[in-house]
């Protein structure tokens, strides 16, 4: 192993652990020699790659790593590292799948695939659409991800449209919703948003833990029954974990 995989298994384990790392610990674990260790940190720590604490000694990552991770946020687009899951769901599931992204309060879809024996063409989903954050799953699951304060502040503002009977158009009850929502992991939304249609949604999350948008999966309610609802929501949130972890999501669940 030459002195740059042993570099980036240093960096890895920092970024790992997620805490200040001394010399002696890194040695024990990695298994390197604490002189190589030594030497690797004080070219790391030269070229701002880590900083090391001046009470402890002990090293954590530096601020070039930052400016790396937002030269790359800044450079992608997010639709494009999506849409290969996207496609995958939709094949999966034969169901059309779209991907909401959150924006200044509010979802917005961003991308959809359609299968290509599409049986409904008049689904609300558009994309650059807004979708309504009380009644479709794609952004009532945005939303219930949210700091409380944004929650009320955002009902509070809004208008509860009733687009269905079942559309939930009493606030409290809503708060409600988007609490059982959290604790689930994942949102279903039948009929609240058009006669017919059923959806589930879950999150995404980015390096910073935050929830930054969400995959929908949506058709008539004998394509999503509860002979299948099981089976299609396990496809949909093992997907979301693996586009959270494509953006630097560590959390041991990202539900």
């Amino acid at each position: 192993m030459n002195l740059i995989e042993k570099s980036i298994k240093i960096l890895n384990y920092i970024s790992d652990a997620e805490r200040s790392v001394g010399i002696t610990e890194l040695s024990s674990k990695l298994l390197f020699p604490k002189s190589t260790v030594h030497r690797i940190l004080k070219s790391l720590l030269t070229h701002s790659l880590v900083d090391q604490e001046r009470d402890t000694s002990e090293y954590r990552l530096g601020l070039r790593i930052l400016e790396y991770s937002n030269s790359f946020y800044n450079s992608f687009d997010f639709r494009q590292i999506a849409k290969p899951i996207l496609k995958k769901i939709c094949t999966e599931t034969g169901l059309t799948t779209f991907l909401t992204a959150w924006y200044n309060g509010r979802g917005i879809c961003i991308d959809s695939i359609a299968p290509s024996q599409n049986v409904n063409t008049n689904l609300f989903v558009e994309i650059g659409k807004e979708m309504p954050f009380h009644c479709a799953a794609s952004a009532k699951v945005l939303l219930a991800y949210q700091p409380p304060d944004d929650i009320k502040r955002i009902i509070n503002e809004k208008s509860l449209q009733k687009y269905t009977s079942r559309t939930i158009v009493d606030p409290k009850k809503l708060e409600e919703n988007l609490l059982e929502i959290r604790h689930k992991g994942f949102a279903i939304c039948e009929e609240e948003l058009e006669e017919g249609i059923k959806a589930v949604a879950a999150p995404v999350k980015d390096i910073n833990r935050e929830t930054i948008a969400s995959i929908t999966i949506t058709g008539l309610l004998k394509r999503i029954s509860s002979n299948n609802i099981e089976k299609l929501t396990k496809i949909l949130v093992n997907s979301t974990q693996e586009l959270s972890k494509m953006l630097g999501y560590k959390g041991k669940d990202v539900l």
